[in-house]
């Protein structure tokens, strides 16, 4: 294991939903619900887009990755509702911009994909069972 321990990838591997936040030029943040895959060999976020009718794959985040490629990702879930027991991971890193191969990312995605690089991984309660 590299940037991640054996729990993180696991608790990665099991879910596809996650929130990417990105920053423009206005230093504010913007935060988008995204599909996200994980590469557990290259310990890479892979996150593709689907092609919207009337604007394709543009997306606000895309914009402020060209301008600061920089990105962080919360995976997060309630391992259980009864006592509220809040898990999950934080992700920050380089982003990488793609401009083909992100068809194979699910289904109706175009060819541009982001690729997060972490530099920075913490966790919280992910040992607990869902």
């Amino acid at each position: 294991m590299g940037r991640f321990n054996v729990q993180e990838v696991a608790y990665l591997s099991e879910h596809i939903l996650g929130r990417l936040a990105t920053t423009g030029t206005s230093g504010k943040p913007h935060v988008v619900p995204i599909r996200y895959h994980f590469d557990p060999e290259r310990e890479v976020i892979k996150i593709g887009g689907r092609v919207l009718e009337g604007r394709g794959q543009e997306r606000l985040y895309i914009r402020h990755l060209t301008i600061n490629p920089q990105a962080a990702l919360v995976v997060d879930d309630v391992a259980d509702g009864q006592t509220w027991q809040p898990r999950g991971i934080l992700i920050k890193g380089a982003a990488v911009l793609h401009t083909e191969g992100g068809e194979v990312l699910g289904p109706g995605f175009g060819p541009n994909w982001v690729e997060v690089v972490p530099d920075f991984v913490t966790s919280w309660s992910i040992d607990s069972p869902a």
